[in-house]
């Protein structure tokens, strides 16, 4: 069983186009990356639901309270 899926979103700061492999086997989490282009960090909240095998990503790009 393949339990990867791809997304695809877009930097909340500079709007450049970022593909993501998501494993679906995770739980839920919060991650924190930094955009390829514009190199500002980006918050990635991800809802995991096992039943349902769905993905919710939401991103923030609220740099005020990472540091």
């Amino acid at each position: 069983m393949n339990n990867y899926i791809n997304k695809n979103i877009q930097c909340p700061n500079c709007h450049h186009s970022i593909d993501m492999v998501i494993d679906q086997s995770q739980s839920n989490k919060k991650v924190y990356d930094d955009c390829p282009s514009c190199h500002r960090a980006i918050e990635f909240n991800m809802k995991i639901n096992p039943y349902t095998q769905s993905v919710s990503l939401s991103i923030n790009n609220d740099e005020d309270g990472l540091f």
